[in-house]
């Protein structure tokens, strides 16, 4: 009783909080004229509610500045491949370099925010430049507010999580070859995606390897397995969403409700497979309409598919590396 006692406020707050921000969000992308642009708007506000629970207000403000700054290079990319390639190669490297310090699993939803903007940008494909000062506006706007509720409404109650202070996990050589990994991925899925113009299924595609990919291949095959058991639940719960919801009810409402629980599942640490399975709904429910519904989720089975086949074979080439200079240090360390 005293522990639920603990946990309710700070509970209670988020789950105002959430809805809150998301809300906000809506709001800023009517007031800037970018009606299509809501639900990436949303999604920045989850992914800096996400950051600051984890590490902090400060570290979240960084990531929204980053995005902020990486959009605009994203939403003109549209037309031209080998700067969206070249976007996310680089990000794929900055990534993968963050997991020196554990950061990759928390500014990852902001790494599917920047992906949306290249493959479906909610901008035509020569924008206006107001328009995309309008975007970066509405981005910082959404981020920033979010974490201002989060740091002043949520984190006051006593029991509330505490961010995670940083701490060295891996060495450079093995972030670095991580990053390579990465960056090899997204060399081998965004230009599939871009120059077929797969647009949301290659959303996922690209997504897909930096779900998978670890920095040990050993946890990846794990990790494989609860994508796509989470993926597929997802994709499930869609499914019964298409057929259940009134052609009536926006499908904000379900999306808020997702992401609230994925927000709470992330901040407790929950299953990874259950996390992914919130996730996939919130994301397919913010980019879709109640008669695309059903396509969104078939298009996500098949790209993720594809996507996890690239990372597992990147991991097979790279198994036999890893364990060779495994072996090469076992050798070494005796005589240090």
């Amino acid at each position: 009783m005293v522990l639920s006692k603990q946990i309710r406020p700070w509970i209670i707050a988020q789950a105002f909080v959430v809805p809150i921000s998301l809300g906000l969000a809506e709001l800023l992308s009517r007031g800037l004229h970018l009606d299509r642009a809501g639900g990436v708007l949303c999604l920045a506000s989850l992914a800096s509610l996400l950051v600051c629970a984890r590490l902090g207000w400060r570290q979240a403000l960084v990531g929204v500045a980053s995005l902020v700054v990486l959009s605009v290079p994203a939403v003109f990319s549209q037309s031209d491949p080998l700067l969206g390639t070249t976007v996310l190669t680089l990000t794929a490297l900055g990534l993968g370099l963050s997991a020196r310090w554990q950061l990759k699993p928390v500014y990852w939803l902001l790494v599917v925010i920047l992906c949306i903007l290249i493959t479906t940008s909610p901008l035509p494909p020569d924008p206006a430049p107001l328009e995309v000062v309008k975007l970066a506006i509405g981005l910082f706007g959404s981020g920033s507010g979010a974490v201002l509720l989060q740091s002043k409404l949520v984190s006051r109650f006593e029991g509330a999580p505490l961010p995670v202070p940083f701490a060295v996990v891996h060495s450079w050589r093995r972030s670095g070859a991580y990053a390579l990994m990465l960056a090899t991925a997204t060399l081998v899925t965004t230009p599939i995606a871009l120059q077929h113009h797969w647009h949301t299924s290659g959303l996922w595609l690209i997504l897909t390897p930096f779900l998978v990919m670890q920095p040990f291949v050993k946890d990846s095959w794990n990790l494989a397995l609860h994508r796509s058991l989470g993926t597929l639940a997802g994709v499930l719960l869609v499914i019964g969403l298409a057929f259940a919801l009134p052609s009536t009810v926006p499908l904000q409402l379900p999306a808020i409700a997702a992401a609230l629980i994925t927000v709470l599942i992330a901040v407790k640490k929950g299953h990874r497979a259950l996390m992914i399975t919130t996730l996939t709904v919130t994301i397919v429910l913010f980019n879709s309409r109640i008669d695309t519904l059903l396509v969104m989720a078939d298009q996500r089975v098949l790209a993720s598919a594809l996507g996890i086949a690239i990372a597992l074979g990147l991991m097979a080439l790279a198994h036999p590396i890893e364990h060779r200079f495994r072996r090469m240090n076992q050798r070494i360390a005796p005589h240090l």
